[in-house]
């Protein structure tokens, strides 16, 4: 379980680097068998320590864990993923506002997403909870539309990666569309 929290460290780590956080914003998790071990409200995701863990049975709610607690439980309980990250980027928070899909124009993007879905709706409800579990288990990523990411890996760097290809594929998007508004 140590292990599991020094990655996860480094990747917050990462997340920062990568302008894919914002304050105290985002949260992330790994399932260990029927437990997840997930980072704790207001946690600063690119300063993390293991303080800021908590070890909680996948569906139970424990005071000071992320709100986000239900999206992360929905998607262990309709998936395999071992790992689940949010983050707000900012070209995927903005894209989310402006479409219900974001299909990448760049190679990578292409390859490795295809098509993103944006879902609607309730912060921490369990409709929305659901909605993300659905499109995390087709295509182990989604945006909530002003929200942010949510991406699934079988470990918290895959889940990293996943992210960074979105973030990376939404810039390439909103810079092209915005070039061709020019002139």
């Amino acid at each position: 379980m140590q292990m599991l929290i020094v990655e996860m460290i480094e990747v917050g780590k990462k997340l920062g680097i990568f302008g894919l956080i914002d304050g105290a914003s985002g949260n992330m998790s790994c399932r260990v068998g029927d437990f997840m071990i997930i980072t704790k409200s207001g946690s600063i995701l690119d300063e993390l320590t293991p303080q800021d863990f908590a070890y909680v049975k996948i569906g139970e709610y424990q005071e000071g864990i992320s709100s986000d607690w239900r999206v992360h439980t929905k998607i262990y309980e309709k998936t395999n993923y071992k790992a689940v990250i949010h983050c707000h980027g900012v070209y995927n928070v903005l894209l989310s506002m402006l479409t219900d899909e974001i299909v990448p124009k760049d190679l990578e993007g292409g390859l490795f997403l295809k098509r993103v879905r944006v879902v609607e709706g309730e912060f921490g409800s369990e409709e929305v909870a659901d909605e993300i579990a659905k499109e995390i288990a087709k295509r182990g990523v989604v945006v909530h539309k002003g929200h942010g990411i949510y991406s699934a890996g079988n470990n918290v760097e895959d889940a990293f990666n996943r992210a960074c290809y979105l973030e990376h594929s939404c810039e390439i998007l909103y810079k092209h569309d915005s070039s061709h508004c020019k002139g």
